[in-house]
């Protein structure tokens, strides 16, 4: 059989460029260190691949969320602990007040230095994070949680929501708490109240509620009692409009499984009314404005005045209690976010090695390997072009 000297020089070529073709693929992958890096190297694992990058990236994401709110939680916390001393400080003034001894300018001082916690609380209930977002005001994240009306009242001015994300494939973290739930909530561990009305002008005082019998039937329903005084000076009370029961300085009423003592003589009309502090409408903010405005009444040679502000700081006092309740409740919610978090960093470190590994797996090259071919082939181009060289100076001439 004839073979043409084309024939011979285009199979001597299409070797040499096939060997050439794959000595620079291995040198591809010998300097790349990467096995897979066109879909045709291996389509099973580069379709593997994109698969891991973008459960890759997705973990990388839900990372930086848990950066951003555990920075949102960081900045309530260090709030929340502020706050928290700051009641703690109104408490010990209340402490004082309480003393009987003290004058009318006193009680002023002490107001004066609730006042201060009262303004420090405000500006605490307007923080914001590092992006300038109120941290308290729900989903109205632009607008200040509380501002002082007309009156000079703190008014809410958040909603009641609270601003949620997505911190891994399962779990929706929020990022906070909204300023109803830590300036206007009780735990559920509050108990129950007693608040004078503010237009008694009797000089009748209470201590309590305390819990005594918790099987009765009508426990922690409100009432309220009402004082009546005859034209004889004889005084009576009723429940919630029932019938009168005579009244007498020192009784301790049992009502509904709770005990309440009563001090002083009350004036016709005067009543108090008792329910559980989560039905009592609870403000930490009106709690402090009511006792700096009792502080700042003068009671001497007033015992009205002086029975008001007896109430007052006895209401406020329980109030504060459970203000700080609440407010330590929320902290360990936050505190437990936290910890949440870090958990969940935990295993997203943990999973972005096992998709680094799984990468790796599927698209690196085996140096070993790699280095071997390439040298193989490398002696394989270097025999096909020599070949074709010598092909290429055969001549017939040569042998005549």
């Amino acid at each position: 059989m004839r073979i043409s000297t084309s024939t011979v020089y285009t199979t001597g070529l299409n070797n040499m460029l096939t060997q050439e073709s794959a000595y620079l693929d291995a040198s591809n992958v010998v300097s790349s260190g990467k096995r897979v890096v066109n879909p045709s190297d291996d389509s099973s694992a580069a379709s593997q691949a994109v698969a891991v990058q973008q459960a890759s990236a997705l973990n990388d994401q839900y990372a930086d969320t848990r950066s951003t709110v555990s920075s949102s939680l960081a900045t309530e916390e260090t709030t929340l602990d502020s706050i928290s001393d700051a009641i703690v400080s109104a408490k010990t003034l209340l402490i004082q007040a309480g003393d009987g001894t003290l004058s009318d300018e006193d009680r002023a001082s002490i107001a004066t230095s609730l006042q201060g916690i009262y303004d420090t609380l405000v500006s605490l209930s307007n923080t914001t994070d590092s992006s300038g977002n109120y941290i308290f005001s729900g989903y109205q994240t632009q607008s200040q949680a509380f501002t002082e009306d007309a009156d000079g009242n703190v008014v809410y001015q958040g909603d009641d929501n609270v601003v949620s994300q997505q911190v891994s494939a399962t779990t929706s973290m929020a990022t906070g708490d909204n300023g109803a739930t830590v300036f206007m909530s009780v735990g559920s561990s509050a108990g129950f109240l007693a608040t004078a009305a503010s237009d008694n002008t009797g000089t009748v005082t209470f201590d309590g509620p305390d819990i005594t019998d918790t099987s009765d039937a009508n426990y922690g329903t409100g009432f309220t009692l009402t004082f009546a005084v005859d034209d004889d000076g004889v005084a009576t009370y009723s429940i919630d409009g029932g019938d009168a029961v005579a009244y007498e300085s020192g009784d301790t009423l049992e009502i509904n499984g709770l005990s309440l003592t009563l001090e002083g003589a009350p004036a016709d009309g005067d009543s108090i009314s008792v329910s559980a502090a989560a039905d009592a409408e609870p403000n930490l903010f009106t709690t402090l404005a009511n006792v700096i405005a009792a502080l700042n009444t003068p009671t001497s040679d007033d015992d009205t005045a002086a029975a008001a502000l007896a109430n007052t700081l006895s209401t406020s006092s329980r109030e504060l209690d459970n203000a700080l309740d609440n407010v330590l409740t929320v902290r360990t919610s936050v505190g437990t976010r936290m910890n949440e978090l870090d958990v969940l960093d935990t295993v997203g470190d943990s999973m972005a090695l096992t998709y680094a590994t799984r990468l790796s797996d599927l698209t690196d090259a085996d140096y070993t390997e790699s280095v071997s071919t390439y040298t193989s082939l490398q002696v394989a181009l270097q025999a096909a072009q020599q070949t074709f060289a010598s092909v290429q100076d055969m001549s017939l001439f040569d042998y005549i």
